[in-house]
């Protein structure tokens, strides 16, 4: 079996350069699907929330191949980020696709893995976990569900290039800062709240593996980073814990 990660793409489109990579990687996946797991980190789309035909209709060809895998016995498991909430109304109740809303541990050949988004890395961006809050709230979900999928792509687009470019030039600026945090999250979450092998995020936008070890423990840390700077996707096997570019993939291999 083999299990494979992706995060934060942030499609606005399937024609796009990162739409067209997993159109063809999913593809690929489909020649066998019972044979492997995705696991969707959050951040896929640019904006998806609740079940609005606008996103299904907008990605339809994204959908269908993730649909074909998953009837076709491949395991999907899709985590929500920050562009993509309150999703269950579509993905579980229409696809069967686990959606999870935080994290999750998972026992994947012989190691105990860590997997969330990565909401939490940065614990001094209340401005982020304010919002996180408040849209994830009980009391305003309902809207999400209730206005229409157009008006929250047409949101969406409206903010998603400005935030891109502010985000973009933080990551490019700040890689360092930003590693510190992510290995500093995962050491402390190991300690304070439960130990694993591995644990593995994204959200942060910049990509960081890393190798830590508490009480003669080895432990690895992968944060995916984006592929709106390099496509990069996380594959894990009974043989090896691997990080491939999916171009890499797609024009070595005819089959994975």
């Amino acid at each position: 079996m083999n299990s494979w990660f992706i995060s934060d793409l942030h499609l606005r489109d399937v024609n796009e350069r990162n739409g067209n990579l997993l159109l063809r990687f999913l593809f690929l996946l489909n020649q066998n699907p019972s044979q492997h797991r995705l696991f969707l980190l959050g951040d896929i789309f640019d904006m998806w929330i609740s079940n609005g035909a606008a996103f299904v209709n907008h990605y339809k060809l994204l959908v269908d191949e993730i649909k074909k895998f998953k009837a076709a016995g491949g395991e999907v498991f899709y985590f929500e980020g920050n562009h993509d909430f309150h999703i269950d109304t579509f993905w579980t109740d229409q696809l069967g696709i686990k959606v999870i809303e935080d994290l999750e541990y998972f026992d994947i050949d012989g190691m105990k893995v860590r997997i969330e988004h990565g909401d939490f890395i940065n614990p001094e961006d209340k401005a982020y976990l304010q919002y996180r809050a408040l849209v994830r709230h009980p009391a305003i979900e309902p809207f999400g569900h209730y206005l229409s999928g157009h008006f929250w792509k047409w949101f969406g687009e409206s903010k998603s290039k400005k935030s891109r470019k502010k985000t973009g030039r933080y990551a490019l600026e700040n890689s360092d800062k930003i590693k510190k945090l992510i290995r500093t999250y995962a050491e402390r979450v190991y300690v304070n709240e439960k130990p694993f092998d591995l644990i593995i995020t994204g959200h942060m936008h910049v990509f960081d593996d890393y190798v830590f070890e508490i009480n003669k423990k080895i432990i690895r840390s992968i944060n995916l980073g984006t592929w709106l700077e390099v496509p990069r996707v996380l594959k894990i096997t009974s043989k090896e814990v691997k990080i491939y570019q999916v171009t890499d993939i797609l024009n070595s291999v005819t089959t994975v």
